[in-house]
């Protein structure tokens, strides 16, 4: 991948979030995201709330993409050994379907004049904080890369910094917006796969097999650690058990190798 190439799956991904899953509010930036070194230092502040981290990125823009929920996704592209992929969830609302469906009552309220932008604006301040949903981030970085202690590529989920969660396959903004799409917004992806019973002629599930078919695989993956617990793609093999013996063995097999719209700051609780 290449920076042309994560700018174009920046694209793809925005499309199928709008468009397909209608779950996109608006983009921000279709290309890779500038670094914000204020956004940086609040979110590598240890000391700081999570409120506080999602607040900085929203109040500042700091993202591609605002979902409908008015959390966020976040694309940054370094270079070909280095990117990162962030999903900061709004903790107020995501994850909770009453709290989501309160707000679009407000928001079709005031659209139709029935509530004015200070009174919507009011009740969203009061709602409860939830933190349903953790903090997804997905980095690669080539050059930071030690045996087990560092892996390549890995997720990180929540905040702890020292949480890698190892990946054996390099994943892209596109890939990255389908995983966060399939697990935290079920209700718009049900609509959209035939394995959720949708019916529909362009299955979504079947465009996120696609599109990690050519993911690419993270060279800096080491034999013992193929051997541990990580995410990516396996083919699983069934042997016959051994006469006599009443476990089935198995072998894994790792696949390794081969338009901005009106600025939101006030849909947040103050």
């Amino acid at each position: 991948m290449d920076d042309r190439d994560f700018d174009r799956e920046i694209n793809g991904a925005w499309s199928l979030l709008r468009d397909t899953l209608k779950i996109g509010r608006t983009i921000i930036s279709a290309r890779s995201l500038e670094m914000d070194e204020q956004f940086r230092d609040v979110a590598l502040d240890a000391e700081l709330t999570y409120e506080e981290i999602f607040k900085t990125g929203l109040h500042r823009s700091n993202y591609n993409v605002l979902l409908s929920d008015y959390a966020y996704l976040q694309f940054r592209w370094e270079n070909d050994h280095a990117w990162r992929l962030g999903y900061y969830p709004n903790p107020w609302l995501s994850g909770v379907a009453s709290a989501k469906n309160l707000v679009a009552r407000w928001e079709e309220l005031e659209t139709l004049g029935d509530l004015t932008y200070e009174e919507t604006s009011d009740y969203i301040a009061e709602m409860p904080y939830q933190g349903a949903v953790p903090l997804i981030r997905f980095e690669y970085a080539r050059a930071q890369y030690k045996e087990f202690s560092h892996p390549a590529a890995h997720f990180h989920i929540g905040r702890h910094t020292e949480n890698r969660w190892p990946s054996s396959i390099s994943i892209g903004p596109k890939a990255f917006s389908l995983i966060i799409a399939k697990l935290y917004y079920p209700e718009a992806w049900s609509k959209c796969s035939n394995f959720e019973g949708a019916g529909v002629s362009d299955c979504l599930e079947e465009q996120l097999l696609f599109i990690l078919q050519d993911v690419r695989a993270v060279h800096e993956f080491s034999e013992k650690e193929n051997l541990s617990f990580h995410f990516g793609k396996y083919s699983v093999q069934e042997t016959p058990p051994a006469q006599g013996r009443h476990q089935s063995s198995r072998k894994i097999n790792s696949r390794k190798g081969g338009p901005a719209a009106t600025h939101p700051t006030r849909r947040t609780p103050r």
